[in-house]
């Protein structure tokens, strides 16, 4: 157990080379040091993908809509909009006087030179393209979106699903080539990024933005007001959680995004709040390799569905002071599509019918290469576990452990022969907000054609129904079309859901006004 080595004098001695050089000229009070989850990597906010840059997007950049608690897009840049009777042309209006970080006014030029990046990048964003007829500037402040076929979700996918999202910056840096970086991000957000102080792999600083226009409506999730009540936001890159837990223990930083369950007994013992921000809980899955033997064969991925023990796969993950819950859901069990339909045959392990279904697939006990990292717990554990299943089940289990970047490497590479850097299944977890809508969860993406998520599945019948779900007209439509996709996705296995547990966050008792929402929103909290 961590918690056993640790000691409040690690903080202090780890504290000033860590954090670099105080920031004298600001009030204490005024500055919210933080360990975030990893380092950026990626500033341009309609290219990163992963939860950072999703933090990192909506501090900067703004929205057209933005999600309330209960996950619903809510107007933010947006003043007005409308829709024509068929259902094809939204008409929106720009709040006025939004103005970029530089002073420059933002325009529906912006807008749209925006909206464009995002859709020609994104397969979030590709999902209204395949739609879109046309898209017009009307004036500064109003442009137009016209399908070519109805489609309920449209200010949900402004809204920012996942990451990256579609923010809005200046025409110009949404216009550039893709082979040119962007390393002076100007947004509208309520904060700014100072670029001078940015420390690859040591820190990344936000200022207030005090031009920011505060809406009226009480704040919600990501949407209503937007009221930063810090100067400034320091996010500080410490990869040992040790160091991390101590550093908050001390008071060297204020808050940490993420913390495992083995340092949470010990968090909550030194008077700090540890509980979870996220609106859901986090979604745990195994992924096989569609590409190559034994995978590419539904009856193997059955048997690895029956080998799957979410019971024990959830208490080594979440920890003795974790919470998790089992659900076999191909969205998020207590969500809007939180449906277990079609799950039945597989809620029961069944080692002895996992062998069979295997023999039947063609496995003959060669080495099953199954990745994973070191880097991320949840995924190590959940790895560990997983193997030893599969080694009850006749297995011959090759067990790969690599950095994170290099595992994502890997699970993202096409058509790699076993022997070259190819694999046959690994495990993995995502925030429960961005896996729970099938528009969201990229597993769930199942074209044909190699252009979805790692692992490659191909299923015309699925993705059709998939499709049916995003032209559903409402939300009942929407329930009833994912039911009817949950029950096929049990038919051909895109993944197997491994569980749902909580991720938490840890803050000092000086820390108040954290909202439950979405992501981790940095308005609305004080410091005292």
């Amino acid at each position: 157990m961590r918690s056993a080595l640790l000691g409040l004098g690690l903080g202090l001695g780890l504290g000033l080379s860590l954090l670099g050089p105080p920031a004298a000229a600001q009030d204490a009070q005024r500055v919210l040091r933080v360990v975030p989850s990893a380092d950026l990597s990626e500033l341009d906010p309609t290219r990163g993908p992963n939860l950072v840059a999703r933090i990192y997007q909506q501090m900067v950049f703004d929205t057209l809509f933005a999600f309330d608690k209960d996950l619903q897009p809510q107007p933010m840049m947006v003043e007005s909009r409308s829709v024509s009777d068929d259902g094809l042309t939204y008409r929106f209006t720009l709040r006025p006087n939004l103005r970029f970080h530089d002073g420059s006014p933002v325009s529906t030029r912006d807008v749209v030179a925006s909206i464009e990046r995002w859709m020609n990048g994104t397969s979030i964003g590709g999902q209204l393209k395949a739609r879109l007829a046309s898209m017009q500037v009307v004036d500064d402040r109003t442009f137009t979106i016209t399908l070519n076929q109805r489609f309920g979700l449209v200010e949900f996918l402004l809204a920012g699903p996942g990451a990256p999202i579609a923010a809005i910056m200046r025409e110009a840096d949404a216009r550039r080539p893709d082979n040119v970086p962007m390393t002076r991000p100007i947004g509208s957000g309520p904060f700014r990024f100072l670029a001078d102080e940015r420390r690859e792999g040591n820190r990344a600083v936000f200022a207030r933005n005090p031009d920011y226009p505060v809406r009226s409506e009480p704040t919600s999730g990501l949407a209503g007001a937007r009221n930063v009540k810090v100067d400034r936001v320091e996010w500080i890159i410490m990869p040992d959680a040790t160091t991390a837990a101590n550093a908050l223990a001390t008071g060297e930083v204020d808050f940490l995004e993420a913390v495992g369950p083995d340092l949470a007994g010990f968090l909550r013992r030194r008077n700090m709040t540890v509980r979870r921000i996220a609106a859901l809980p986090t979604y745990a899955f195994v992924r096989p390799n569609f590409q190559v033997p034994p995978f590419n064969d539904i009856r193997a991925r059955q048997a690895l569905a029956l080998i799957i023990d979410q019971n024990e796969m959830m208490p080594a993950v979440a920890g003795a002071d974790g919470r998790w819950s089992v659900c076999h859901s191909f969205s998020v069990c207590g969500s809007v599509y939180g449906t277990e339909a079609g799950s039945d045959p597989y809620k029961q392990p069944n080692i002895a019918r996992a062998r069979q279904l295997l023999q039947e697939a063609g496995y003959r006990g060669e080495p099953l290469i199954l990745l994973g990292t070191t880097t991320l717990a949840p995924i190590s554990t959940m790895t560990q576990v997983l193997a030893r299943r599969l080694q009850d089940a006749g297995v011959n289990v090759d067990v790969q452990m690599t950095d994170f970047p290099t595992m994502l490497q890997r699970m993202h590479a096409q058509d790699r022969p076993i022997g070259q850097g190819g694999y046959h299944l690994f495990t993995y977890y995502a925030i429960g907000t961005s896996w729970f809508h099938p528009l969201m969860n990229l597993s769930l993406d199942l074209r044909c054609g190699e252009r979805n998520w790692a692992g490659y599945p191909c299923d015309q019948q699925g993705e059709s129904l998939r499709q049916a779900f995003f032209a559903a007209p409402d939300d009942a439509a929407r329930r009833t079309a994912f039911e009817a996709f949950q029950r096929r996705a049990w038919e051909y296995i895109p993944y197997i859901p491994a569980g749902q547990f909580d991720v938490f966050s840890a803050y000092r008792p000086n820390v108040s006004g954290i909202l439950d929402s979405a992501f981790i929103a940095y308005w609305n909290i004080e410091k005292k």
